[in-house]
C-alpha cells in the first residue's frame, strides 16, 4: 500500500520514552511493513540493513512493538490498517469490473422494466419463484477457526475464498483447522491469520487431510 492513516494521538502516547533512533527505527519498520502488506521477515539483521540502523536498535524496537510469530514480526495496528486498505482495494475491482458506481442521477424507479397490469391481472402470483443463491460455505470455516486477536478481516477473507472457489473442499480445509487448533503450536499462539492461510493454501501441506475429511482413521 503507498498510504496509510497515521493516529499521531496513538504514537505519541506509546513512543515519548523512545530515543531519537528508536523512533526513527519504529518510522521506518511501520512504512516497511505497510509497504509489504505482510509480516516482517525473521533476520533482524537484514531488516536492520532495510531501515539503515544498528542491529541492537532494529532488535530492542521490534521486541517491544511487534510480535515475532513463526512467519514473521506480526503488528495488529498494522494488520488491521492493511486489512482495511485490502477490503478497500477489492470492493473498488468488483465496482470496476460492474462498470463503476451507478450514476447519482439514475434512480431505482427509472431502472424498473415497465410492466402493463392488463398482462398479469389474471396471473397467479403464487406461481412467481425467486431463485436463492447459494450460501457459501465459508461461514463453516470462520466458526470452526478459533478464536484469537489475529482472527481478523473477515470480509477480506470470504472475497479470497470465494475467489478462490474453495467450497467444494471446505470439508478438507475445515477438517484441518480443527486438528491444527489442538495441535501445541496453535493452542501456544502461534496460529497464523486466517487470510494467511487461505492466501498459503496450507491445508495443502497437511498429510492427514485425506483421511480426517473421509472420516478414516490414521494407523
Amino acid at each position: 500500500m503507498i498510504w496509510y492513516k497515521f493516529h499521531l494521538g496513538d504514537y505519541i502516547t506509546h513512543t515519548t520514552h523512545l530515543s531519537d533512533a528508536e523512533d526513527l527505527a519504529y518510522r521506518r519498520l511501520m512504512d516497511m511493513y505497510y509497504m509489504s502488506e505482510k509480516e516482517l521477515p525473521l533476520d533482524t539483521n537484514l531488516i536492520a540493513r532495510k531501515i539503515r540502523l544498528d542491529l541492537d536498535i532494529t532488535e530492542s524496537v521490534l521486541g517491544e512493538f511487534f510480535e515475532m510469530t513463526e512467519t514473521g514480526y506480526f503488528n495488529y495496528r498494522c494488520h488491521v490498517e492493511i486489512t482495511k486498505y485490502q477490503a478497500q482495494v477489492e470492493n473498488n475491482r468488483s465496482l470496476g469490473k460492474r462498470g463503476g458506481r451507478p450514476k447519482k442521477t439514475e434512480s431505482i424507479t427509472e431502472s424498473k422494466p415497465k410492466v402493463n397490469p392488463k398482462k398479469i391481472k389474471n396471473k397467479n402470483i403464487n406461481t412467481i419463484s425467486s431463485v436463492t443463491p447459494t450460501a457459501s460455505r465459508f461461514e463453516e470455516f470462520w466458526a470452526t477457526w478459533p478464536t484469537s486477536k489475529r482472527k481478523v478481516a473477515k470480509t477480506v477473507c470470504k472475497a479470497k475464498w470465494d475467489r478462490m472457489a474453495l467450497d467444494p473442499l471446505a470439508d478438507k480445509i475445515n477438517a484441518v483447522v480443527t486438528r491444527l487448533k489442538a495441535s501445541e503450536q496453535w493452542v501456544s499462539g502461534f496460529d497464523p491469520a486466517p487470510l494467511t492461510f487461505i492466501n498459503q493454501r496450507r491445508w495443502e501441506d497437511d498429510t492427514q487431510t485425506d483421511s480426517v475429511s473421509s472420516g478414516r482413521r490414521v494407523i
